[in-house]
């Protein structure tokens, strides 16, 4: 498959140095005058992407922003290509040290607090703006602190990472025609009953099979946001590229929660800082990926299809309430603060 579309756009970034992995965090000496040192933080950041990815490229700018907010004392090593283990692995041994700190979307929350459903609650906004207008808010602190508490994970950050669209074998363009329609999904709760509610008939698989599997017809389309698909090279299996805009996910810098509260008061207040600073940084990146991988799709002689997207979004209007009725009240919160009914 050809070279992501994205690869480089924060190639300067990377020039930071990095050190070799060495443990999480380095004992205090004492030095040759037998005067005590500062301890330094050298952190593993696991990743399941590579360079060129939101997740990724919002590491690298955490990397370098706590680098220079603690004067080197922090250190970040990324880990990408999910070489630290699967993302459940990861979260799993934690607190064993597998892995400082995780840069992913909150849904991934899911097997440890039905809250990380929210991540994914189909058609709960309207836009990017409203996306932006919750994860800039008290309210986006309030989901992430509660989330955090119930999973035993500090959430920092927060990035929008594009609406998620439908890349398909076959044209489809309303309700209907997703009837039966094949389409590789997550192996999460509320995406399996997303799509159910549709009438599809979804298939979970890992990202590194969806390739092959469109190619064989095993299935008939999967559903990521634009700039990723594209990185996946799904423009190539793919003909029909679809604006469903089903899903805007939030990704996140998670640490155990234990660790994190141990760290002296100033490295804490660096972590957040630098953690915001990359999620708002990504995210008027991600809205420039977002337009060129559109245009990129079309060059290729894909054809990206509008659909309409309040119709889609009245059919899942009792959604939340049916499938998952303790998270009614948050996704009412959430569509109460669209900036379009203000």
């Amino acid at each position: 498959m050809k070279k992501k579309l994205f690869a480089g756009l924060l190639a300067a970034l990377m020039l930071l140095p990095m050190l070799s992995a060495c443990g999480s965090n380095n004992a205090s000496e004492k030095g040759s005058e037998g005067k005590k040192q500062e301890a330094t933080y050298v952190w593993k950041c696991a990743l399941n992407s590579t360079e060129g990815d939101n997740c990724y490229d919002q590491a690298v700018l955490f990397a370098k922003k706590i680098q220079e907010l603690t004067g080197g004392q922090v250190q970040v090593d990324l880990y990408g290509g999910a070489s630290l283990g699967s993302t459940s692995e990861v979260l799993e041994g934690m607190s064993a040290g597998v892995a400082d700190i995780i840069c992913e979307a909150l849904g991934v929350l899911a097997p440890f607090t039905e809250l990380g459903n929210i991540d994914a609650m189909p058609y709960m906004y309207s836009g990017a703006d409203h996306f932006m207008a919750v994860w800039s808010s008290d309210l986006g602190d309030e989901i992430k602190e509660a989330a955090g508490e119930a999973s035993g994970f500090k959430l920092m950050g927060g990035a929008y990472r594009g609406p998620r669209v439908v890349t398909a074998t076959k044209k489809m363009e309303t309700i209907d025609d997703f009837k039966g329609f094949k389409l590789r999904v997550p192996n999460l709760e509320v995406y399996l009953k997303t799509w159910q509610w549709l009438n599809t008939s979804p298939t979970p698989l890992a990202m590194n099979e969806v390739y092959t599997a469109l190619q064989q017809n095993t299935v008939e389309g999967q559903e990521n946001p634009f700039a990723d698909s594209l990185n996946y090279s799904f423009d190539e299996v793919c003909k029909y590229w679809i604006k469903t805009n089903h899903v805007y996910s939030c990704n996140l810098f998670m640490m155990d929660r234990t660790y994190f509260n141990s760290l002296p008061e100033e490295i804490q207040n660096a972590v957040i800082e630098a953690a915001e600073y990359a999620g708002q940084e990504i995210s008027a990146v991600q809205k420039q990926r977002d337009q060129e991988a559109e245009q990129k799709v079309l060059d290729e002689g894909c054809e990206v299809i509008e659909v309409d997207t309040k119709a889609f979004a009245d059919y899942f209007d009792t959604f939340a309430e049916t499938n998952f009725p303790n998270l009614a009240d948050w996704v009412g919160r959430i569509k109460a603060m669209d900036p379009a009914n203000s």
